[in-house]
């Protein structure tokens, strides 16, 4: 595809056009794979750059209409990063609260919005935990307000779960997590939904980003996807029996909390070995082969986890915490390979 679609879209000769209409391809066929109408793609270069897009384009092209934004308490960084620059920058922030389960509390939800929402940003799925929030109830209850607009980052939920991807305004997802290239992701979002221009420059694919789109790459994230969703069943079923495989083995070790609870997605478990902090246990496994993390890899390095301190208000739990990630390419022998290696270590 690079060797016949280089040309740059936004120019008006031949090779561009049809460079052009590859986009416009690739967007047709993204939005079949969520099964959307009147939805359009804006490509990014991942998801973090689509959740500012979002939550910074939206708020700020509505901060006349009000300043009042709401967030999830389980948020990915990129997500929480955005909220605390608009908080700095004059807009009221609140984190909705949640249940013993990690799950929304909707009557608090409900409490906190005001005339001046104008955007709530919750995901779906955790991305340490797994826990996996109520669409459904969520979208009936922001759908009560029309003036407000609902963000989730769904960067965890694309491919793992199957979801009506219409009961969001705007989402966001990312190649890498759904066997994609690096270096790609998008926003998806209701047509009509205006946002205030991050980057700025000359022409845009839709408007809402300058710069000339990676064409090659934006062709390999609809492949991607429809691979993704076509697989999804199949690919679940693998991994329930993995992640039950696991969880039996990791529950006939001693001193060993399970983070992840059943509300959790399958592909992940998040578990806290208590014999060791985390940042030790993960770089002893490392230095095995065994590529476990601490936490998502973009807040990893920390002593411990914010996400798991806020769902069992334990610090030693936070302190003590892996994640550990699950595909439908995981086998048994990978399983016992991590539970035999986590005895050599802690012996």
């Amino acid at each position: 595809d690079n060797q016949k679609y280089y040309a740059n879209p936004n120019s008006t000769h031949e090779l561009g056009v049809l460079a052009w209409q590859q986009l416009e391809e690739s967007s047709i066929r993204i939005n079949k794979a969520f099964k959307l109408e009147n939805y359009e793609v804006i490509y990014t270069s991942g998801a973090t750059e689509a959740n500012n897009l979002a939550i910074k384009g939206l708020a700020l092209a509505k901060k006349e209409q009000g300043k009042h934004l709401i967030v999830g308490a389980f948020e990915h960084s990129s997500v929480i990063s955005c909220f605390n620059y608009l908080a700095n920058d004059g807009f009221t922030v609140d984190v909705v609260k949640h249940d013993a389960s990690g799950l929304v509390d909707l009557d608090n939800l409900e409490s906190l919005i005001t005339k001046e929402t104008t955007l709530i940003s919750i995901s779906v799925v955790n991305s340490e935990t797994g826990i996996v929030q109520d669409l459904g109830k969520l979208s009936n209850l922001i759908r009560k307000y029309p003036f407000i607009t609902f963000h989730s980052d769904l960067t965890q939920a694309v491919g793992k779960i199957d979801l009506d991807y219409s009961l969001v305004d705007m989402f966001s997802f990312t190649g890498h997590k759904i066997y994609g290239l690096k270096g790609v992701g998008a926003l998806v979002k209701k047509k009509g939904i205006k946002l205030h221009k991050l980057i700025h420059g000359g022409k845009a694919f839709n408007g809402e980003r300058s710069g000339t789109p990676a064409v090659p790459l934006i062709i390999s994230l609809a492949n991607a996807l429809e691979i993704a969703i076509q697989d999804l069943q199949i690919n679940q079923e693998k991994v329930k029996i993995i992640h039950d495989y696991l969880l039996n083995e990791l529950k006939a070790l001693q001193d060993v909390v399970i983070n992840s609870n059943r509300f959790s997605l399958p592909n992940i478990v998040n578990v806290s070995f208590l014999k060791m902090k985390s940042i030790s246990l993960h770089q002893e496994f490392s230095r095995k082969g065994i590529y476990l993390s601490q936490g998502t890899a973009c807040a990893s390095g920390k002593e411990s986890s914010s996400i798991i301190q806020r769902l069992t208000n334990s610090l030693d739990l936070a302190m003590t915490s892996i994640r550990i990630s699950l595909s439908h390419h995981t086998t048994k022998t990978e399983i016992d390979k991590l539970i035999s290696t986590y005895k050599e270590i802690i012996k």
